[in-house]
């Protein structure tokens, strides 16, 4: 009797802009399709679409995107990609965000409690503290987007720490990791990620090659070198899995790096003495 083949691991992208002629991302259909089909083929099974807010109000609102996400759907379709595509937002923080998500003007992740919240990369807003409050009062749940992007965090990572320890939870760039985006980026990520900050690894995919193409899973082995193995699966699997289901997020404890022992000169002193 042939054996049933394995089951597939969930991989899902919670943050990418894949949809066409809405944003930044994606420009044309083939350029969407271009990027969906080569993230399928590095095995995610899903994809959230998450177009800039601001872009989303600006080319007609909530009409434009779901026209985009079925239009994308039926080119997926026709093309044979076994992808799954989520509608979605990255929330640029601004002080009428809360007011905006009540309306539903803006959206969470596939409907869930969990919101994508971009920061300003050059400033931290005054303000920062008192939004991500009252989303959270609103029955939402921040999820920060690319933090170790963010200039005043590459500065003070502490400011991360500070949102996880209040109840929001962080989202690094798979690239980033890879050094894509240089050294700095590279840097923060593997801070937050050794303080256990970091909790969601995605994409951010804008194109379909260069820096912004759909990058994820090549990023573990770096995961598991700054983490362990528990803590590259949640961020790479359970948890963004659990973001579109809407279901608790699991806590990142890194593992305790092991001791490196130097064997300089006074070492081998000791050792002939």
């Amino acid at each position: 009797m042939a054996s049933e083949p394995a089951p597939v691991t969930p991989l899902y992208d919670v943050h990418t802009h894949v949809l066409f002629d809405i944003d930044d991302g994606a420009s044309d259909e083939r350029m969407a399709l271009d990027m969906l089909r080569l993230a399928s083929e590095r095995g995610v099974t899903g994809v959230v679409a998450t177009p800039h807010s601001q872009d989303v109000r600006e080319r007609g609102g909530m009409p434009t995107l779901q026209d985009r996400l079925e239009r994308t759907r039926a080119l997926l379709r026709e093309a044979g990609i076994p992808i799954e595509l989520l509608p979605g937002m990255e929330v640029h923080l601004m002080p009428d965000v809360p007011e905006l998500l009540g309306s539903g003007d803006y959206i969470p992740l596939n409907g869930t409690h969990y919101v994508l919240v971009e920061f300003d990369f050059v400033q931290w807003a005054s303000f920062t503290d008192e939004v991500l409050f009252q989303i959270s009062l609103d029955g939402y749940v921040p999820l920060l987007a690319h933090v170790e992007r963010i200039g005043p965090v590459q500065e003070h990572p502490e400011l991360i720490e500070e949102l996880v320890r209040r109840g929001c939870f962080a989202q690094v760039t798979a690239a980033s990791l890879l050094g894509t985006f240089g050294k700095r980026a590279r840097r923060t990520a593997e801070v937050l990620i050794e303080r256990g900050c970091v909790h969601v690894i995605a994409s951010d995919a804008h194109r379909p090659e260069g820096k912004r193409e759909p990058l994820l899973a090549a990023a573990r082995d770096r995961l598991v070198e700054l983490a362990g193995e528990a803590a590259a699966e949640a961020a790479l699997y359970a948890n963004p899995a659990a973001v579109v289901r809407d279901e608790p997020l699991s806590p990142i404890e890194p593992q305790p790096r092991r001791r490196r022992w130097w064997f300089g000169p006074k070492s081998k002193q000791r050792a002939s003495a």
